[in-house]
């Protein structure tokens, strides 16, 4: 198999008061999957998103970037791996779509034409053309949420990693949002998904990681290891995983 995308070895996070929150996690991310990462609250899992592109500094361990370490040079690191956070709202900035989706790139002292292809191309893939001018505090939580991702989008990310992304929306808008990270992953990005919300999304994914008390407690295809989530504390969808998508359940509905 090809070099992993993302090397993880070791990793692990101890808090100021003492609280492990990750205990020597190993694992790799190859590009073009789709993972998904589920846990119960406090195992855990948005400290480990934090590490991938250097916003947490780990007690131990290293996180490697396509044969870097991350902490040797967090520019690359936050351009490569683009996080979206559950609070999609503090990531929006700009008064109108496109200045939101142009912030980054113009941070990076791109040339102007070069940023208007970046934020054309990311409201496409997002489902927001036409929207260039709306103001952010107009939109759906839905449509804010694919915001912040086409603001992601725009800095071009290696991988595009979401926190809890179906949080507080309702069904039109996680249909809207996953029909966007299946376009985006069968266009070839690497999509690292945290969530709680198995059955909307696990039959697009072609991995299941399952972490508890800060440690991988099962890593394998979604087939494979999904009756173990009950284990964890978290609801098993009813039915097979091919049938754990709201996208296949709303074309069914038709």
């Amino acid at each position: 198999m090809n070099t992993p995308l993302i090397e993880v070895s070791s990793l692990s996070h101890i808090f100021p008061d003492g609280t492990k929150a990750l205990d020597e996690v190993s694992l790799d991310i190859h590009s073009g999957s789709f993972v998904i990462l589920a846990g119960p609250n406090g195992s855990g899992k948005t400290v480990f998103m934090r590490h991938l592109n250097g916003l947490a500094r780990p007690t131990a361990g290293v996180v490697i970037l396509d044969g870097t370490p991350v902490l040797d040079d967090l520019s690359r690191a936050r351009r490569s791996i683009g996080l979206v956070f559950q609070d999609a709202d503090t990531q929006v900035v700009g008064q109108t779509v496109a200045r939101d989706t142009a912030f980054g790139p113009e941070n990076l002292r791109l040339p102007r034409n070069e940023i208007d292809k970046r934020v054309k191309a990311a409201l496409e893939a997002t489902g927001l053309v036409g929207f260039d001018e709306r103001r952010p505090h107009t939109l759906s939580g839905g449509e804010m949420r694919r915001l912040a991702v086409a603001g992601v989008l725009a800095m071009e990310p290696d991988m595009l990693v979401l926190d809890e992304p179906f949080t507080g929306l309702d069904w039109p808008g996680c249909a809207d949002l996953l029909a966007v990270l299946d376009g985006l992953h069968a266009s070839g990005k690497t999509i690292f998904l945290i969530t709680h919300d198995l059955d909307k999304v696990l039959a697009h994914a072609d991995r299941l990681i399952l972490m508890d008390s800060g440690r991988i407690a099962a890593d394998g295809s979604p087939t494979e290891i999904i009756d173990s989530v009950e284990e964890l504390g978290i609801r098993r969808p009813a039915g097979d995983v091919a049938s754990m998508s709201w996208k296949r359940r709303e074309r069914q509905q038709r």
